[in-house]
């Protein structure tokens, strides 16, 4: 949600936008000091902390048609995404977010 708008989430995208915005002048400010700062954003999660969402069928149907992989991602997804920034084969990334949203951000 840092990177579009969705319905009665205002609050939740506002705030995510702001980290967003946060992570690139913190990429900036930080860099001489050859520290990266990056965000990773993943899509919707089934934790138990999602899961009640998803027992309202019509927002489950919003969610699955929003992403173009048609599944929830893993913790293991966002993990491995994480793994990867922290990795030295991510040595050149800094100030950008890892969508890990299976094409909800593509559209």
């Amino acid at each position: 949600m840092g990177f579009v708008g969705s319905p009665n989430r205002t609050l939740y995208c506002m705030s995510k936008h702001a980290v967003e915005g946060l992570t690139k002048a913190m990429a900036v400010e930080l860099a001489a000091k050859n520290i990266r700062v990056n965000t990773v954003a993943p899509t919707f999660v089934l934790t138990p902390m999602t899961k009640p969402m998803f027992e309202d069928a019509e927002f489950k149907q919003f969610v699955y048609d929003m992403i173009p992989l048609g599944r929830l991602g893993s913790v293991d997804d966002v993990a491995n995404s994480c793994t990867f920034l922290l990795s030295d084969l991510a040595a050149m990334i800094t100030g950008t977010s890892i969508k890990v949203d299976g094409g909800w951000t593509a559209r």
